[in-house]
């Protein structure tokens, strides 16, 4: 006997089988953890989407060291022109009574300059340069969650498509199953056993493709957090839009607190604050200086301070001012530019949005179901030989179409919602978003 047989049929003492009892449970309690923790890692919501993309995009990575290198150069600016200590000696190593160092001077002193004015400027400019990077930052965060939007909501249409295909070709194949009866009975002819299978072959190409489109739409969307080779995961969601809209109006009052007509006005801002170094620095600053004299020939000290106060006025700048002028007038004037396009921009997105929330309720409330019992009316007339292959085969094909179009409309509601949030930096939804 084999040492498995032995180990399986030998008898254990009665505390190992009451062991074996009382681990059986846990062990099926563990695995069924597992398997729920499995069904849950490989399932994805488009919150959970856009917040991965949100904390591992890399370029948002490379914005938030920008950020960190703004902020030095807050506390660098803050600095002041060091302190400098100063030592001469005179009327030594001469000649006559110069000679040596018995009648020399010697002083020690430290010199500083005035310059608060100046370093408000620069740290006004590096605020602004701040501001511009957080702008910026959030701009870029915009973005990213649209284009993470547009990609999971364009995988989800794939999977809603899908799931219609597989309907269509499970519909073919109970048609064909049906056909063939009726064909051996005699009530169907063989050129309509040929053409159901030629669409059930059909609904089955269709089938794989999408499931080839589905699986790229994957990949592409796991590209958004930078993992694309793990793209096995479920998406859980719904393409419908019920969201209460907020007014056109509404939209053009606030469209100045987007980040792409603010990145425009703070640029001008800091072109402000680079004037104002630029002004600053013109002028030289005052500078103080005091200290201690030693006379060696009398062996006494002394103080000495002194002050060095610029004279005239300093144009060496003004090319600089004049430059950073134009560069703020024409920031100024980009950011009114920059609101009249997104005015005209959202316009026609809005149009389209309201358009396609339209295309949507027809097609869910009235097209499709009128469809879907003109189906079931022609599956009863072609049983009873009331209606050609032909025009039953057209009536599915009609609820089909609808059924895509729907999906399809969905989908563009969905995109030019998350077109306009992109570009305004605002909630569109007057509630809060569905999380489906």
């Amino acid at each position: 006997m084999s040492w498995i047989s032995v180990f399986f049929t030998r008898k254990k003492p009665i505390a190992n089988r009451c062991f074996t009892h009382l681990m059986l449970p846990i062990l099926l309690l563990i695995g069924q953890t597992a398997l729920v923790e499995d069904a849950a890692a490989a399932s994805l919501t488009l919150q959970q989407a856009i917040e991965r993309s949100l904390t591992q995009h890399p370029q948002l990575e490379a914005m938030s060291f920008r950020a960190g290198a703004s902020q030095a150069q807050i506390n660098q600016a803050k600095l002041r022109t060091a302190t400098e200590v100063q030592f001469e000696v005179e009327d030594a190593l001469g000649s006559g009574v110069y000679e040596g160092a018995d009648s020399a001077q010697a002083t020690l002193s430290l010199s500083w300059a005035l310059e608060g004015k100046q370093i408000d400027s620069r740290v006004g400019a590096a605020e602004a340069r701040q501001s511009l990077v957080t702008i910026e930052l959030e701009r870029q965060r915009f973005d990213v969650g649209a284009r993470t939007a547009q990609a999971f909501l364009t995988a989800l249409s794939y999977q809603e498509r899908l799931a219609v295909a597989e309907g269509a070709r499970d519909s073919a194949a109970q048609s064909l199953e049906e056909i063939r009866r009726r064909g051996r009975a005699g009530g169907a002819s063989r050129v309509d056993v040929l053409r159901t299978e030629v669409e059930l072959r059909r609904r089955e190409l269709d089938v794989e493709d999408l499931e080839h489109e589905l699986a790229i739409a994957r990949q592409q969307l796991a590209a958004q957090w930078g993992n694309s080779d793990s793209a096995d995961f479920e998406l859980l969601g719904q393409l419908q839009t019920n969201q209460t809209l907020v007014s056109m109006e509404d939209l053009k009052v606030r469209l100045k607190d987007s980040p792409r007509v603010k990145i425009f006005l703070t640029r001008a801002r800091v072109n402000e604050s680079e004037m104002a170094i630029a002004k600053s620095d013109a002028l030289a600053s005052w500078r103080f200086s005091a200290g201690v004299r030693r006379y060696e020939a009398t062996d006494d000290f002394g103080v000495v301070a002194g002050v060095a106060i610029p004279l005239g006025k300093n144009r060496r700048n003004e090319v600089r001012v004049s430059e950073l002028q134009a560069k703020r007038s024409v920031n100024q004037a980009m950011a009114i530019s920059e609101e009249s396009r997104l005015k005209a921009r959202l316009f026609e997105l809005y149009q389209a949005l309201q358009h396609s929330r339209h295309q949507t309720s027809t097609l869910h409330e009235e097209i499709i179901p009128r469809l879907q019992k003109a189906v079931a009316e022609a599956n009863k007339a072609y049983s009873v030989g009331r209606f050609t292959y032909l025009e039953w085969q057209s009536v599915k094909q009609e609820l089909l179409d609808a059924r895509l179009a729907l999906i399809s409309a969905q989908l563009s509601s969905h995109v030019n919602l998350t077109e306009i949030e992109r570009l305004t930096g605002i909630s569109l939804s007057a509630n809060s978003k569905e999380k489906n």
